[in-house]
């Protein structure tokens, strides 16, 4: 059976690595173990580095990276510049890319975001643990 696939949003990814008890860490241990199949695109890593270098520091954030490049698959934009086309004015410009991953290879954008509000394929953390038979934290994140 092929792993479930899907688009992990920076938000999940950050909240995922400062609070262990949510959703989002159970994600990002999943996409660790391989259980997951964990996508993101350039835009992510640099989002993920620069708020957790804001709230941890240099080195904390340094390992993340570490992490993003040896457990995500990282799309180049190459692979979904059409769709940020054809997707333009549906979202706000700062989650555009994310969109177009996630548009360009048919997966659900997993994130916690209410710029995600109404747009077809966005799941919160806790929703789409729930996709997958698990329910661990009432929060959504």
């Amino acid at each position: 059976m092929p792993k479930k696939r899907a688009f992990i949003d920076s938000s999940v990814i950050i909240r995922g690595v400062l609070y262990e008890e949510s959703n989002s860490s159970i994600i990002i241990e999943m996409v660790n173990k391989g259980d997951i199949v964990g996508v993101i695109n350039e835009k992510v890593v640099s989002e993920v580095l620069k708020v957790l270098k804001e709230l941890k520091d240099k080195d904390f954030a340094s390992l993340v990276f570490s992490f993003l490049h040896s457990s995500f698959e990282i799309v180049p934009r190459e692979r979904y510049a059409n769709e940020m086309e054809l997707n333009k004015g549906k979202i706000k410009e700062k989650d555009l890319d994310h969109l177009a991953t996630a548009k360009a290879l048919n997966l659900p954008i997993v994130a916690y975001d209410m710029d995600f509000e109404g747009i077809e394929g966005y799941i919160t953390p806790r929703r789409f643990l729930e996709t997958l038979g698990i329910v661990k934290y009432e929060t959504e994140y």
